[in-house]
């Protein structure tokens, strides 16, 4: 067995084989969206074999789209869908347009890109809902 082959059998033992989704909602955050991305990519990497992450750019008039670009182009592994609303639509309409794309078995949805979390967090979530609940969410301390 080649080392190349050896690590790809370990991926397949250690990381979560269900297919991930993660829906991020975006309208004028060009600096915080790169940040943000590379967090998330960097966990989904890390902890699944395959997932994807559908960005909703609810038409932004600042630069997000062009960090977006920047931030994906380099991306290992890259499934990212980016979704451009026509108008500004609002949260609850883009995100539903985002989830409505998402083909994964599990759908991480974020409504901003302020991580006011750890990362881990989004862990504990997914092997909550492998414990039977459809709906598993989290709130911040913060008021």
């Amino acid at each position: 067995m080649t080392l190349t082959k050896y690590y790809q059998e370990m991926e397949k033992i250690y990381k979560e084989q269900n297919f991930v989704s993660a829906v991020v909602y975006v309208h004028n955050n060009e600096r915080e969206i790169h940040d943000f991305i590379i967090q998330l990519h960097k966990v989904l990497t890390e902890n699944f074999l395959k997932f994807e992450v559908i960005i909703v750019n609810d038409a932004s008039i600042d630069n997000s789209m062009a960090c977006i670009k920047e931030c994906t182009e380099n991306l290992p592994k890259q499934m990212i869908s980016i979704l451009n609303m026509s108008y500004h639509h609002g949260l609850e309409a883009s995100m539903n347009a985002g989830v409505d794309l998402a083909i994964g078995d599990f759908v991480f949805e974020f409504d901003n890109v302020y991580a006011d979390y750890t990362w881990e967090t989004l862990m504990g979530l997914y092997f909550a809902s492998l414990n039977g609940y459809d709906i598993v969410s989290e709130t911040s301390n913060k008021i």
